[in-house]
């Protein structure tokens, strides 16, 4: 049986690439030379259907358009938010509904969302943002140097037309993610 591998070499959110429901298992090899890792692994929601409340606010009004759109976002009060580039960068971003606003492409800023694809729906001032529930498979696992972890399909099997499966690695050590 072919197998994939996908190496991650940031302390970055990172979209594990999936291409296909039919993995028997999927392992985790810590190859840094001389320290641990944690990872968290988990997937999000993409329908739309089952969305987290962030505590980030649209502070501004911004039409439907398919040019790139910065919007200004605040805490809901006029200060700056808490948002980050984990909890935003390459999300997809809803009202509370379930409408889809838009992808933000970078989230790096306290005071402002970046969606350079546009928006696909009006986000109106005071908006609480969404995004996508998270399901943790794996939350602060640490991983010695030179261990591998492997899990089997039972145990991270998901619908990955629904979701998408991401990591997170708390240095920028290396990490190979083989697929089989």
């Amino acid at each position: 049986m072919a197998f994939e591998v996908q190496r991650i070499t940031t302390n970055r959110k990172t979209e594990v690439n999936y291409s296909g429901n039919n993995y028997s298992s999927i392992m985790f090899t810590n190859i840094t030379a001389s320290s641990d890792v944690i990872i968290d692994l988990y997937v999000t929601d993409q329908t739309g259907l089952d969305v987290t409340a962030t505590d980030v606010y649209a502070a501004e009004t911004e039409v439907k358009s398919s040019s790139s759109v910065t919007l200004t976002v605040d805490n809901g009060s006029g200060s700056a938010s808490d948002a980050s580039s984990e909890e935003f960068t390459g999300e997809r971003v809803y009202k509370s509904t379930g409408v889809f606003f838009g992808t933000c492409t970078d989230g790096s800023s306290t005071t402002a969302l970046v969606f350079s694809g546009g928006l696909e729906k009006a986000i109106t001032d005071n908006d609480v943002l969404h995004v996508g529930t998270r399901y943790h498979i794996l939350n602060n696992v640490k991983i010695p140097n030179g261990v591998s972890l492997k899990l089997t399909s039972d145990e991270f099997n998901f619908n990955n037309e629904k979701y998408k499966l991401y990591i997170n690695v708390d240095t920028a050590a290396a990490i190979d993610i083989i697929k089989r």
